[in-house]
């Protein structure tokens, strides 16, 4: 069987179990509406962003503590930027990874893909390389650009959209249980019958 049926099949057998949910569901619905209602009251948990906001809007400073070792970590960065200028400009051996990995991608891809890890790893390197310089020797440069892009975006109108309660679809329900009832009813057992004629 090969794979493209085996997920077809996969996803034909998530359907006919959705299927045969949507006919238990769509019978409540029609018979026994306020067992739905009883159920879908003790489901309904309104849960409040707010202290997820209050996480978000709050501000965690490292600008003291990067300053004070700035040397050390201007050090490191300088290193690392220079070990990855030399891996990518001298030792990176595209030939040879492009045969390791010649089984999972075609080749025009991996040419690509290879490529391109090379340029952002050389073009980030040297950026690394004079952040790290100037953080070593001249930190006061930084503190300009520092200033300029640590600009606080507070999150309250982003979470605010997240507190409107969208209930429309619940309450045309509640209104109309069993007409949504016999028509759920209809749509499932037709999907029922396509899928299960299908797999058999």
């Amino acid at each position: 069987m090969s794979i493209d049926i085996f997920l077809w099949r996969a996803l034909a057998i998530f359907l006919l179990i959705g299927a045969t949910v949507g006919i238990a569901v769509s019978l409540l619905l029609i018979f026994k509406p306020h067992l739905l209602a009883r159920t879908s009251r003790m489901a309904n948990r309104w849960i409040s962003t707010s202290r997820m906001d209050q996480l978000l809007n709050r501000s965690i400073g490292i600008e003291q503590w990067f300053y004070q070792h700035h040397r050390l970590l201007g050090i490191l960065i300088t290193f690392g930027a220079c070990y990855i200028l030399v891996y990518f400009g001298l030792l990176f051996d595209k030939p040879v990874i492009q045969q390791g990995l010649s089984g999972y991608a075609p080749n025009w891809l991996l040419d690509i893909s290879l490529n391109s890890l090379v340029l952002v790893s050389l073009i980030g390197a040297v950026v690394a390389l004079f952040v790290g310089l100037f953080l070593w020797l001249r930190p006061s440069l930084l503190r300009g650009i520092e200033e300029s892009a640590n600009q606080w975006i507070s999150s309250d109108r982003a979470v605010r959209a997240l507190e409107v309660p969208h209930d429309q679809v619940e309450r045309f329900v509640a209104g109309h249980f069993q007409r949504v009832g016999w028509l759920l009813l209809v749509a499932s057992v037709y999907l029922f019958f396509v899928l299960f004629r299908w797999l058999v």
